[in-house]
C-alpha cells in the first residue's frame, strides 16, 4: 500500500502522517473482517482544492483520455476509483474532521476490497466510461441493477466503519 500527498497544502501534514500510520493496519482489519484481499491500493491524501482534480486525473489515466466526466461528484470526504494497477483512494483531509479520518480510511478500504469482487471492477469501469461519454453503460434496467449494487456496497462500507475504533 502506498500513501502519497496530492496537491496537499502544508497545513495538512499531520493528517497525511495519520493516514500513513493507519493505512496498513486498517487494510489488515478490513481484509480479516471480509475474508477478502484488498489488492494494490494507492491512497492519495489531498485537500479540497486538489480533490476533484485528483479524481479527474485518475479517471483520465484509467481511460487513457483527456475527456472530463459529464457528471460532478457530490461533495464527499473521500472517493475510491480505479487505477491502472488496482485501486486509488483519494481522501480530502480538509473536508474530513480529525475524528472522522480513521473511519473514512476504513470505509474506503472496504470499497477497495469490493472492487476485487467478480464483476465489480468492470462495472466501475463501465460507469466511468459512461460518465466520460465514451460508451453507454446499458439500458435502464442494467443501470438500476448497478445502482442497487452500489447502494449495497455503500451500506456494507458504513457498517464496517466500526473497525476504525481498533486503530491506535
Amino acid at each position: 500500500m502506498q500513501v502519497t500527498a496530492y496537491q496537499l497544502g502544508s497545513g495538512y501534514q499531520s493528517a497525511l502522517a495519520r493516514v500513513e500510520a493507519i493505512a496498513a493496519p486498517a487494510a489488515q482489519l478490513v481484509q480479516k473482517k471480509l475474508g477478502e484481499q484488498i489488492g494494490h491500493v494507492e491512497i492519495a491524501v489531498t485537500d479540497t482544492r486538489g480533490y476533484r482534480d485528483g479524481i479527474v486525473a485518475a479517471e483520465q489515466r484509467i481511460l487513457g483520455t483527456r475527456t472530463r466526466s459529464r457528471y460532478d461528484l457530490p461533495p464527499s470526504l473521500a472517493h475510491t476509483t480505479l487505477s491502472p494497477s488496482g485501486v486509488l483512494i483519494l481522501v480530502d483531509v480538509q473536508a474530513t474532521s480529525r475524528p472522522e479520518l480513521d473511519k473514512t480510511v476504513v470505509h474506503e478500504l472496504v470499497h477497495a476490497a469490493q472492487f476485487g469482487r467478480r464483476g465489480v471492477r468492470d462495472a466501475v469501469l463501465a460507469g466511468i466510461r459512461n460518465n466520460h461519454g465514451i460508451e453507454k453503460a446499458g439500458g435502464w434496467l442494467k443501470v438500476q441493477l448497478e445502482n442497487r449494487k452500489v447502494a449495497a456496497h455503500e451500506r456494507e462500507a458504513i457498517r464496517l466503519e466500526f473497525l476504525a475504533r481498533k486503530l491506535r
